[in-house]
């Protein structure tokens, strides 16, 4: 059996890539997102605390 190179277009990837990259960004992605903010929200606290603090 020989593969013709010509047919490998990759065109198949391109149908499922939408389906792979719904769950990534529904699933996956808003847990570090939501952590980051978090954390940066906390730093503002934290760096507003020390400020109080020293004055």
């Amino acid at each position: 059996m020989e593969t013709n190179l010509t047919e490998l277009t990759g065109a198949y990837a391109g149908a499922w890539l939408p389906w792979i990259m719904i769950p990534l960004i529904f699933y996956i992605l808003p847990f570090p997102v939501f952590a980051l903010v978090f954390l940066w929200i906390e730093r503002e606290n934290v760096d507003q605390e020390t400020g109080e603090q020293e004055t």
